[in-house]
């Protein structure tokens, strides 16, 4: 295996001169493709079957063995801290019992998976999988998300075992199997003396739900809405008002946080290049979403949402106190996993809500600095790609950034490993375009 290095490239521009599509666009897997497909376009199937859970951490296992089977795979040079986060934190299993490794082991596949199909994404042949096809496959996954946020308002309380989670037996109804394996719809929450369906399907909770919505939003806008033909568009606008419905009832202040921060980035970067349209759009929806408060009962939703979360900022308050002070005890390996609280009756654990505080409390310091140091560098990285599907990637890289602090992205680090992939692939586009158009120059 070799490592990639990779020169500094021009500054990004966010609306690079477009380019008419050519390419044929399909929702079919090939043996080659299936991974990606399965925790993307393919994962309204994975939900029927009860899959949605468990194949996150297969795809990890197909994935890494693949890129094992050939010598000549390329690790760009950003992966580096990243690496060595995948070979440190199986440290932090030291801290633990032996019963705790079924768990533990799900969850650092996840991390390795993100590697893992970052380094698949680069490496993988563009005519095998057109970059152009990951993107549509992560905007599917999106439409599919905001569907099931529609689903959840007609049957709010369908929870029941699959066709997986029945044919695994005794195993089906292991408490974690359960939860990442049932037919879960939505998470029934009080707010005040108000009770709301918070959309979760086909992810494990409500913040995964936001969480999700979030980090693929850009890859829908870019599938849906920028080089696309009149039709799609048209349509996709229409996905795009009709999202705004399950976004609300939602209650997930942290997607309403990342998706406000994105499009106030979006807006400043094409700002700052003389173009102020985005800044028109940015202030445009600020004045819809106000007026929709003001005569819709979204604004109800939205005053109990921020009125009645007293109890819920305070658990979190000391979910990070306690997470800080355990991550204190042992700051190079961690704790491990998750410890139970009392703070109240079904407190979540500390090393919970939030990957920044997972990060801190299961793995140390060091792995904390780890993962957020190769996130930092690809944020970075990828917003100096000046190609039409980078920006579109680094965008998702930022919101994903912005997510850390209060959600767990566990198993979306796999999608932002797909992500950073998108850059990879568009920086070594890029950096061949120019040499072609200098070669070209040449007397």
């Amino acid at each position: 295996m070799t490592t990639v290095g990779e020169p500094g490239v021009a500054p990004v521009d966010p609306d690079p001169p477009i380019q008419p599509p050519t390419r044929v666009r399909t929702l079919r897997p090939t043996r080659a493709t299936w991974p990606l497909w399965a925790i993307t376009a393919g994962m309204p199937v994975m939900f029927l079957i009860g899959a949605h859970g468990l194949i996150w951490p297969l795809v990890s296992v197909v994935v890494m063995l693949r890129l094992l089977s050939h010598r000549e795979t390329t690790f760009p040079w950003t992966t580096a801290p990243l690496v060595v986060f995948v070979l440190w934190t199986p440290l932090s299993f030291a801290a633990t019992t032996p019963s705790a490794l079924p768990i533990f082991t799900y969850r650092w596949l996840l991390f390795a998976g993100c590697l893992a199909l970052l380094v698949w994404v680069v490496n993988v042949p563009t005519d095998t999988l057109p970059t152009e096809r990951i993107v549509d496959w992560l905007a599917a996954l999106w439409i599919c998300t905001i569907a099931f946020g529609y689903v959840a308002q007609v049957l709010p309380h369908l929870d029941m075992p699959s066709p997986l989670s029945t044919a695994l037996g005794p195993l089906g109804r292991v408490d974690f199997v359960a939860r990442i394996s049932s037919w879960h719809l939505a998470d029934n929450d009080e707010f005040l003396t108000t009770s709301y369906a918070r959309p979760a399907a086909p992810w494990a909770a409500a913040n995964s739900w936001g969480a999700a919505v979030g980090i693929l939003t850009p890859f829908f806008v870019r599938s849906w809405l920028v080089d696309a033909s009149r039709r799609r568009r048209q349509a996709g606008i229409g996905l795009l008002v009709v999202s705004a419905v399950p976004i609300i009832m939602s209650a997930n202040r942290g997607l309403w946080i990342g998706l406000t921060v994105a499009l106030a980035y979006y807006a400043a970067r094409k700002a700052f290049r003389g173009k102020f349209g985005a800044v028109a759009v940015l202030f445009a929806a600020v004045a819809l979403v106000g007026v929709a408060l003001v005569v819709t009962p979204a604004g109800g939703l939205v005053n109990d949402r921020i009125n009645g979360s007293g109890d819920s900022n305070e658990a979190r308050s000391e979910l990070y106190v306690d997470a800080w002070k355990g991550a204190l005890e042992s700051p190079l390996v961690g704790n491990g996993v998750p410890r139970p609280t009392n703070y109240y009756e079904n407190s979540p654990p500390v090393g919970t809500h939030g990957l920044l505080w997972y990060l801190m409390f299961i793995h140390g310091f060091v792995g904390l600095a780890l993962f957020l140091g190769w996130l930092g560098l690809e944020v970075f990285r990828s917003g100096q790609v000046r190609t039409t599907l980078a920006w579109w990637a680094h965008l998702s890289l930022v919101i994903a950034l912005v997510e850390v602090p209060y959600y767990g992205l566990l198993p979306h680090v796999m999608i932002v490993g797909v992500a950073a992939g998108i850059a990879h692939r568009e920086a070594t586009a890029a950096k061949e375009l120019r040499a072609a158009l200098a070669a070209a120059h040449v007397p």
